[in-house]
């Protein structure tokens, strides 16, 4: 019996120690996206053309494209706001984003035109924590109402737990 628990033991000891090993990955870098100064998550809420909510705040996010081009990102509602989901032009020099004219909106095979998008460093306060957030900015006319332009505007998500789903 003692000698199955010595061998279990050094079995255990042997499993503990090779799996603290750090062979290869001491200079691993995950690296990072062309767009990283303007990806994130942030809670945004729409507004009409006269100041009126509505779109209280949904997760909205903006991340690098599959090409992780420097010049183009996905702003995507998740399917939640308006259905959103589109790439735009981007300027990471300028954190500001945009199209020329109308793009292909990905859910509801509709188009937009997104103008105007702005991230602002450190722009915003989360209403809850009272943290420092950017702050996100952008105009988009849909064409299903074609002339009107809505305005979408929000935070940075903290992630702290008293920060999330907040409405005005």
């Amino acid at each position: 019996m003692k000698s199955i628990e010595k061998f279990l033991f050094a079995s255990v000891l042997f499993v503990f120690l090779a799996s603290c090993e750090e062979d290869g990955y001491a200079d691993y870098d995950a690296g990072e996206t062309n767009v990283q100064e303007l990806s994130g998550e942030w809670w945004v809420a729409g507004f009409g053309p006269d100041g009126a909510l509505v779109s209280d705040y949904h997760l909205w996010s903006t991340y690098n494209t599959a090409t992780n081009n420097n010049d183009t990102i996905w702003l995507d509602d998740h399917g939640s706001a308006v259905e959103l989901k589109t790439r735009v032009q981007a300027n990471v020099s300028n954190l500001t984003f945009g199209n020329s004219g109308e793009t292909t909106e990905v859910i509801t095979g509709g188009t937009v035109l997104v103008q105007n998008g702005a991230v602002f460093p450190e722009g915003a306060t989360a209403p809850a924590s009272g943290a420092v957030v950017d702050s996100i900015y952008f105009e988009a006319e849909f064409d299903w109402d074609p002339g009107v332009i809505y305005t979408f505007k929000g935070h940075g998500r903290t992630g702290f737990l008293e920060d999330e789903d907040p409405h005005f």
